[in-house]
């Protein structure tokens, strides 16, 4: 039989198969109960019942699941196969893609080449006060951040993500987190409210600690519930969705890798309607907590993120093989150090950023070269119409539109 909602097999049987349907599902051997529990919500508004979370490890689940770890172990060979002057900043380029989705999704407007800025800062150690420097600096660390196994660790997620920009009037009012009311509304209807107080927040967000911990459930589901979970709890008045999607975030990346960590944002952005339906649906009174499909979606977002990924890096690599045969089969033999460095940043332009400019530094740290030797080559690359100068103070080069065409465009 087909795993079918609840909310819909309530209108198309009975009600008693549909009782018995949810009995079946709850007690089954495929079936796992979280400790957590919500209020249902119904038309804008909060209801006294309440549903314990659970959800069924249906077939489409396991395999899913098995997709991610696959997806997961193909980036992870992939990545090995870039030079390593590359890993980095192509890393930096799939944070800049995460953090604008990540602020997108929120209605906030950042561009590419501010969050850039931001980046190129922090990797300085430059101690500007810029926007969303914060969120920079937690997607470039995302690996390291620890479990979370204190509530304090929520609050210095937050501080350390989003504090530099919310406005006053959302600012944590109680001790760690809010104590207020809060509501999210689609500017037509409220969708969801936060729990209630501070007293509930913290004890919701203990047991939420302790569920990430329990290893009865499966890495993935584990963090996809916990996920949802923050999302309800709602513990400060603005920042929740950022902090909620880097929560998962940072779970996911010591679990599989950063690659596939930090793309979730940048998926669930282009498919924003399925995210926010996925985590209306499961307060529904006729859902009564199946987390079931929720996780489908969820684990199908990160998939196509990763595949995205995936893609990228296949397409990339055969360009990059096409650059290594240009540069075997073409005489560059009395232009070694000339070949060298335009293969850097040929390799740069594919795999980072297509419009890229490469100041002479830039380029001196990736040749190690002098900056009189330096000179001389990049004159005799300017000669010959492989790159051209595009900024004197301070002095900049890019590869040419014909250089780049005349290898990757047959």
């Amino acid at each position: 039989m087909e795993y079918e909602k609840l909310s819909k097999l309530f209108y198309k049987k009975d009600e008693e198969f549909y009782k018995n349907e949810l009995s079946k599902r709850k007690n089954s051997y495929g079936s796992y109960l979280t400790p957590l529990t919500i209020n249902g919500f119904r038309k804008g508004k909060k209801i006294s019942e309440t549903y314990q979370l659970f959800y069924v490890n249906i077939h489409k689940l396991m395999s899913l699941n098995n997709k991610v770890l696959i997806n997961s172990s193909k980036i992870s060979a992939l990545i090995s196969k870039l030079p390593n002057f590359v890993i980095e900043p192509y890393f930096h380029k799939l944070i800049i893609n995460e953090a604008q989705s990540n602020n997108e999704i929120e209605g906030i407007r950042s561009t590419k080449k501010e969050l850039k800025e931001v980046l190129g800062d922090l990797m300085k150690s430059e101690k500007k006060k810029k926007r969303f420097k914060g969120l920079m600096k937690t997607y470039l660390f995302i690996d390291e951040i620890k479990s979370f196994t204190e509530i304090a660790d929520f609050r210095e997620l937050y501080d350390n993500l989003v504090s530099d920009e919310i406005a006053k009037e959302d600012i944590p009012d109680g001790e760690l987190f809010r104590k207020g009311y809060v509501e999210i509304n689609d500017g037509i209807n409220t969708t969801h409210i936060g729990v209630s107080s501070e007293g509930k927040i913290v004890e919701s967000l203990n047991a939420l600690i302790n569920y990430l911990d329990d290893e009865q459930h499966s890495e993935l589901y584990r963090y996809m519930v916990a996920h949802y979970y923050y999302e309800y709890i709602h513990p400060f008045y603005d920042g929740n969705g950022r902090t909620g999607r880097l929560l998962v975030c940072s779970y996911l990346s010591r679990y599989l890798e950063r690659y596939s960590a930090i793309t979730f944002s940048y998926a669930v952005n282009k498919n924003k309607l399925k995210y926010y339906n996925a985590l209306e649906e499961i307060p529904s009174p006729l859902n009564q907590g199946d987390m079931t499909f929720y996780l489908k979606d969820m684990l199908e977002l990160l998939s196509a993120g990763q595949e995205g990924i995936i893609d990228d890096l296949e397409i990339n690599l055969s360009k990059m093989e096409r650059i290594k045969n240009y540069f075997k089969s073409n005489n560059w033999s009395d232009q070694e150090e000339e070949a060298d460095l335009l293969k850097i940043m040929t390799y740069l332009n594919v795999f980072v950023d297509a419009e890229a400019n490469f100041p002479v530094t830039r380029l001196m740290e990736l040749s190690k070269k002098s900056r009189y030797k330096l000179n001389q080559i990049m004159n005799n690359l300017n000669e010959a119409g492989y790159v051209q100068l595009v900024s004197q103070r301070p002095k900049e080069y890019k590869v040419t539109d014909e250089f780049l065409e005349s290898i990757l465009i047959v």
